[in-house]
């Protein structure tokens, strides 16, 4: 979906897709990107951590995936990093899903089905067609983060999780 997007956004010029690290899917996308020839692909190798908070402020928009089977199995934990940012998510996967319920209703960034590459096409372009929806889309991101992802909060649930279990009587 993000090949065939980026193939069809090639022309583009303002619209480049940054891939930073190694994830599972690296070596296969930038060779299908060298086959296509296509430039607006760039890939990067991971950040240092002190300087994660600047790689990830440096893209207006964030592209988080995850293949609908796994839904409930995996959580794309870049989804909270790019929240915290205050950067909008255009999330492929089960607009139903945990992510895509959080972009859907905290209103921080739209959902494209996988292999929906017009949609994400449009979602691409209405982001940069639209700084202010952007901008909100991004304030929208950090409240949501603030209010429900903090690690005070994280930190809160886990003690609240492990205070019940402990409570629990013994078969």
């Amino acid at each position: 979906t993000v090949l065939d997007a980026a193939e069809a956004l090639r022309s583009q010029t303002d619209i480049v897709f940054l891939f930073i690290g190694d994830g599972a899917q690296k070596a296969a996308l930038a060779t299908a990107a060298q086959e296509r020839g296509l430039s607006n692909l760039l890939f990067k190798p991971y950040q240092p951590r002190e300087s994660l908070g600047r790689s990830l402020g440096a893209a207006d928009v964030h592209l988080v995936t995850l293949r609908p089977e796994l839904e409930g199995l995996v959580v794309p934990s870049k989804f909270y990093g790019v929240a915290a940012v205050g950067r909008p998510t255009i999330f492929i996967g089960d607009p139903g899903g945990e992510i895509g319920s959080i972009v859907r209703d905290a209103d921080c960034g739209l959902c494209v089905a996988p292999g929906d590459v017009g949609g994400l096409v449009a979602a691409i372009t209405k982001l940069r067609d639209d700084p202010p929806l952007r901008a909100r889309m991004g304030t929208n991101a950090r409240r949501v983060f603030d209010e429900r992802y903090d690690k005070a909060i994280g930190v809160q649930r886990w003690r609240r999780l492990l205070h019940e279990v402990a409570n629990q009587p013994t078969l």
